[in-house]
């Protein structure tokens, strides 16, 4: 890939949490068990909290986006976010909307800045990130002139990373001359604010179920010029109940 210029990376960049989205989605299970097994099994760390906040995920795509945009970069300017916060409904949810959650890193060269970013996304099912589960990570590189690519392995386990360590360290030792020169060719890159990035959003809204609470909160978003592609409603009458959108 050397001689070609890309324009983009999709990333599942962890295998632990990758592990984690996985049970919860195929097995149902929560995701303190999930992480329990995880760790029983040597997928994560007794103190997974790099892994699950987000950090490591965004520790590689800030380093693979450098070197894919030659681009010095400010890691300080990247957004990220981990998948505490996801619960069993929300799986469930995406599911039935056709979709699977993943911890997704994405790096994009706009031609005026990079959109760099790690957060949970929902992928369609017909996918190819879609169908890596387990502890396994996948990677998708784009360029103009080869299209697609996509590359996958074991991403969490002692051998795994032991492997992985040894290699980068023999790979600096042998090209610490080359790799250095290479660091004077990169050019410094605006990294793009998160708050200003456009996409589709997967809300979830607990409310009380009585009539007319979807038409208010749906002229909630009509005011604000936000559409919907799919919506829907579930819960007893008289008790609560949700309200999952999904916007254009």
């Amino acid at each position: 890939l050397t001689s070609y210029k890309l324009k983009e990376i999709i990333g599942i960049l962890n295998g632990t949490t990758n592990y984690i989205l996985t049970k919860m989605s195929e097995e149902g299970k929560d995701y303190k068990e999930a992480l329990k097994e995880a760790q029983e099994k040597g997928y994560a760390e007794a103190d997974p909290g790099k892994d699950i906040d987000g950090s490591d995920a965004f520790n590689k795509i800030f380093i693979l986006s450098a070197i894919a945009f030659r681009a010095e970069i400010n890691p300080d300017n990247i957004y990220y976010e981990g998948i505490k916060n996801i619960s069993k409904l929300d799986i469930e949810y995406a599911r039935e909307l056709g979709y699977t959650v993943k911890l997704l890193a994405l790096a994009r060269n706009t031609g005026t800045d990079l959109d760099i970013r790690v957060h949970p996304a929902l992928i369609p099912k017909r996918h190819t990130l879609a169908n890596i589960g387990g502890a396994y990570n996948g990677i998708l590189v784009r360029g103009g002139d080869f299209g697609d690519l996509t590359f996958s392995g074991l991403g969490a386990g002692t051998l795994p990373a032991g492997s992985m360590i040894v290699s980068d360290i023999v790979e600096i030792i042998k090209n610490y001359d080359n790799h250095h020169n290479q660091y004077n060719y990169f050019e410094k890159k605006k990294i793009r604010d998160f708050s200003k990035t456009y996409s589709p959003y997967y809300l979830r809204i607990r409310v009380k179920d009585r009539p007319g609470v979807l038409a208010e909160i749906a002229g909630v978003f009509a005011r604000k010029k936000v559409s919907f592609l799919s919506v829907i409603q579930k819960g007893e009458a008289g008790e609560v109940a949700d309200i999952v959108f999904l916007t254009h």
